[in-house]
């Protein structure tokens, strides 16, 4: 039995999930930083009832 298949599908979804949050940031869509510094699309953090701070436009280094 290979006992590396199921670190890979995490590694999988993990490395999807940050691809999802990148495209999200370039893209200009909102996401939130939790207390424990994790990083979650908006709707998610709501529904967990997290609440967000808004960062003024051309406070935070963007790459273009």
């Amino acid at each position: 039995m290979d006992n590396h298949s199921g670190n890979n599908a995490d590694a999988d979804a993990v490395a999807a999930r940050r691809r999802a949050l990148a495209e999200a940031l370039r893209g200009g869509e909102d996401v939130v930083v939790t207390p424990s510094g994790e990083v979650e699309f908006q709707s998610e953090a709501e529904e967990q009832g997290h609440t967000a701070i808004q960062v003024p436009d051309g406070k935070l280094a963007r790459r273009g």
